[in-house]
């Protein structure tokens, strides 16, 4: 058993939603994934996705105790045709990446377990299907043309993409609940029983923010991970891979957390989707495709991606990483440094110190001696102080300094007024 553990930065888990409203069919879907033909026995649309390639295994899993003489097909037109008719959402769709580490064996292992959980949990049915790479003859075609003429390009990100299994996820909105009693006897059967089984409410965990009015009594936790969908499905996956990786003795180890949640200061990318490699690799432009070139770039300048991502660390190290330890402790540091002072406390710093200022300068004034502002009187007073035997004076005080700029003022002469002179000549026509 190594002692090293490699953190890989690969795992992408998405989830998305099929809607009614944007004209979406659960049996589309289903047809595509598993790459066959179905038709809608209601409305009579037939998906045909028969030609389509690269699919390695499909699985269909319905709720612990609950068993159906149903084929998926059937399943899924019961689903579709028969569900509320308040209801938009009538399914959930994911694509979650495999771990090229493992063989398509141990990746099926790991859905299928993965599924048997989610069953377990939701009380719902899931299907699964795991595909190759897409477009994988043509990526494999460019890589050996690449090898083979040498051309000046970075094959790295199409060795990722070869080697790029995963899987889809397709996950009805409802409960799916086995019949009762009751139900076998009722008169009126209802459209939402189907032979074993019967369709429920609405899921109140798929959607904890908006959800029916028949669960608005019984609000989801959004901090327990049990009732937070999205969450359960990119963290539970990741825990199973993880699993999987140790159980045959690999190092590698994914992560669902950002960069940021695993407390690394490092550039993140944006997902790129299949349309976008396909167009970069006609030669066009795309701004997603630019962006994280230049991302790429900066992250081989990061000691944070350098030093912990893709390269083997001690055991210790590596899920002290994983497990958000060293977040906490960068959180604790920074929680130790003075924090940057809000613009109302900078504000009032500065009106304490210019009412300091004022203080001091009051307090100098008050403290200064009086000085006389005529320049004779000063040098008189100033002779008299040097002269020998002079005494000093007492400083003059303010009525005394009145006084005697009154007396001062009498004694100055007034000016007297100069007469005007006789403008009569200007006008004088001589």
């Amino acid at each position: 058993m190594s002692d090293k553990i490699v953190i890989r930065n690969q795992y992408s888990h998405r989830v998305s939603t099929v809607k009614k409203s944007n004209g979406h069919s659960i049996l589309r879907i289903i047809a595509y994934i598993n790459a066959r033909k179905l038709l809608n026995n209601l409305t009579g649309n037939e998906h045909n996705f028969s030609k389509k390639s690269g699919v390695i295994e499909t699985g269909f899993f319905m709720p612990h105790g609950i068993k159906t003489n149903m084929s998926e097909e059937q399943f899924y037109n019961h689903i579709e045709n028969n569900s509320h008719a308040s209801t938009n959402i009538i399914a959930y769709s994911s694509i979650a990446a495999l771990p090229p580490e493992l063989p398509p064996e141990e990746q099926v292992k790991i859905v299928e377990e993965f599924c048997n959980m989610f069953t377990d949990q939701y009380g719902t049915s899931i299907s699964f299907a795991i595909h190759e790479a897409d477009n994988l003859k043509h990526k494999k075609a460019r890589l050996e043309e690449i090898e083979k003429y040498n051309l000046p390009e970075d094959d790295e990100d199409l060795r990722l993409q070869i080697q790029n299994n995963h899987v889809h996820f397709v996950i009805p909105y409802c409960k799916i609940e086995p019949m009762t009693d009751q139900d076998f006897n009722a008169k009126r059967k209802k459209k939402s029983f189907g032979d074993t089984f019967k369709i429920g409410n609405q899921v109140k965990d798929f959607n904890p923010i908006k959800y029916g009015s028949e669960i608005k009594k019984d609000k989801p936790d959004l901090m327990n991970l049990e009732q937070n969908f999205l969450q359960f499905m990119r963290e539970k996956f990741c825990v199973s891979i993880n699993n999987s990786l140790e159980k045959n003795n690999r190092i590698e180890r994914y992560t669902h957390k950002s960069y940021k949640d695993l407390g690394l200061q490092i550039s993140a990318t944006v997902h790129e989707g299949e349309m976008v490699k396909s167009r970069v690799a006609q030669g066009k432009k795309m701004d997603v495709h630019e962006y994280n070139k230049q991302q790429k770039l900066k992250q081989q300048t990061e000691s944070d991606y350098l030093n912990f991502i893709n390269v083997p660390l001690p055991k210790e190290l590596a899920y002290k990483i994983l497990n958000g330890e060293k977040l906490a402790e960068k959180e604790l540091l920074d929680s130790l440094k003075p924090q940057p002072k809000s613009e109302l406390e900078q504000a009032q710093d500065l009106l304490d110190q210019i009412n300091n200022a004022h203080q001091l300068i009051d307090n100098k004034l008050a403290d200064h001696e009086y000085e006389p502002l005529d320049l004779r009187e000063k040098l008189d007073r100033l002779k008299e102080s040097t002269s020998p035997g002079a005494t000093p004076t007492e400083p003059e005080t303010l009525s005394q300094k009145l006084e005697r700029l009154k007396q001062k003022q009498a004694e100055q002469p007034k000016p007297k007024a100069e007469p005007k002179d006789d403008n009569d000549n200007d006008y004088s026509p001589f």
